[in-house]
C-alpha cells in the first residue's frame, strides 16, 4: 500500500515537471461573432410597382407643365441665361416707329448662305425706309442680281410686293456675334404699309426685339452652336459641351412648347413670317424645321467635346421662354 502510494506521488511529480517544461497548453480562441441577420427587402409587387411609376411619372409631368408655363413678368433689364457666356438678344431694328404710308421701300441685307440668301439686316445700320417716289426700281430678269431676287427671302409676300437688288454688288459684313465674314448685297422691299414699322422692321412679323419666343429659341440656338464649335476649336471641351447641351435643350424644348401654347392655352400668335438674328426670315414650318436640324448639329458638337450622354432637363428645355 506504501509502495503504491509512492509511486503515485512520483507520477504526479513528473507529470507536473513536464507541464511546466512544456510551457503548458493555451486556450482556444473565442469563436467570431455571428453576423447580424440582414434584413431582405420584400420584392414589391405589381400594384406597388405600378404605383411608383405613375408617381414617378406624375412628378416628370409636373416638371414639365411648370416649364411650359414658364414667363417673365419682370420688367426688362433683368438677368440672362449665362450658360457658359450670356446671349445678348437682337436690338429692335433702328428704323422702328417711322410712320410710313403707302407705296414703300425698305431696305434689306440679303448674305449668302449655302447655296441661298437670307436677310440679315442687323449687319448694316445703314439701311433705310422711305415712301416711293416716282417708279419703283425693276426686277432683274437676268445678271447675278436674278438669282438673289428668285429667292425666298421673305415668305408670304403679298400680292404686287418684290424684292430687288438695289446695291451695286457684293460686298464683305463683318458679324460681331458669330465673329464671321459675310458676303452681302443691299435689297429693296418693295410694300405697303398699314401701321408704322415694328421693332422687326415690318408690320406684322416676330423677332427677339418684340417678345417673340419662336425668334428667340432659333437664335439661342444657333448661336450656342456657333460658340461649341469655337470652343471645340479652342480645345475646351467642358465649355464647348456646356454650350452644345444648351442648343440641344432649347432644340428638343422648341416644338413641345409649340403643341403646348397651341392645344393647352390656345395662345399662339399667328405672325407673316419670322425675323431671325442669323437664319434670316423663316416661315413657321421652316424655323422649327431649321431648329431641329441644329440640334441635331449640336448633338455631333457635343459628341465630339467628349460629350457621353447629352441630358437636358424641362427647366433647361424651356428656358428660351423664360426670362432671357
Amino acid at each position: 500500500m506504501c509502495e503504491h502510494r509512492l509511486h503515485m506521488a512520483r507520477f504526479s511529480t513528473c507529470t507536473l515537471v513536464l507541464l511546466v517544461a512544456c510551457g503548458g497548453k493555451t486556450a482556444p480562441p473565442p469563436p467570431p461573432p455571428k453576423p447580424e441577420p440582414v434584413a431582405v427587402r420584400a420584392r414589391p409587387s405589381a400594384e406597388e410597382h405600378r404605383a411608383e411609376i405613375v408617381a414617378e411619372h406624375r412628378k416628370i409631368e409636373e416638371e414639365q407643365q411648370d416649364a411650359f408655363a414658364l414667363a417673365c413678368t419682370a420688367e426688362p433689364p433683368h438677368d440672362k441665361r449665362c450658360k457658359p457666356s450670356c446671349y445678348e438678344p437682337a436690338a429692335a431694328d433702328l428704323r422702328a416707329g417711322k410712320k410710313l404710308g403707302g407705296a414703300v421701300e425698305i431696305q434689306r441685307l440679303a448674305c449668302k448662305s449655302g447655296d441661298g440668301y437670307v436677310l440679315v439686316d442687323g449687319l448694316a445700320p445703314e439701311l433705310v425706309a422711305k415712301p416711293v417716289r416716282g417708279r419703283p426700281p425693276k426686277s432683274h430678269k437676268t445678271g447675278w442680281q436674278a438669282p438673289v431676287e428668285q429667292a425666298p427671302l421673305i415668305p408670304k409676300l403679298a400680292k404686287g410686293d418684290a424684292l430687288v437688288v438695289t446695291g451695286a454688288k457684293f460686298r464683305d459684313y463683318h458679324d460681331p456675334v458669330t465673329r464671321e465674314t459675310r458676303e452681302c448685297v443691299v435689297v429693296s422691299e418693295l410694300t405697303h404699309l398699314r401701321r408704322p414699322l415694328d421693332k422687326c422692321g415690318g408690320d406684322n412679323f416676330g423677332c427677339e426685339a418684340n417678345g417673340n419666343n419662336a425668334a428667340h429659341g432659333i437664335d439661342v440656338i444657333h448661336f450656342r452652336l456657333a460658340e461649341a464649335r469655337t470652343l471645340q476649336a479652342a480645345n475646351k471641351p467642358d465649355q464647348c459641351q456646356a454650350a452644345a447641351l444648351e442648343a440641344i435643350a432649347v432644340s428638343r424644348g422648341m416644338p413641345r412648347w409649340r403643341q403646348y401654347a397651341k392645344l393647352n392655352v390656345k395662345g399662339w400668335h399667328e405672325v407673316a413670317a419670322y425675323r431671325t438674328r442669323f437664319d434670316g426670315f423663316l416661315d413657321e414650318d421652316t424655323l422649327f424645321a431649321t431648329a431641329a436640324s441644329l440640334g441635331s448639329d449640336a448633338e455631333a458638337v457635343f459628341a465630339a467635346c467628349g460629350g457621353v450622354s447629352a441630358k437636358t432637363t424641362a427647366e433647361d428645355e424651356q428656358s428660351f421662354h423664360g426670362c432671357w
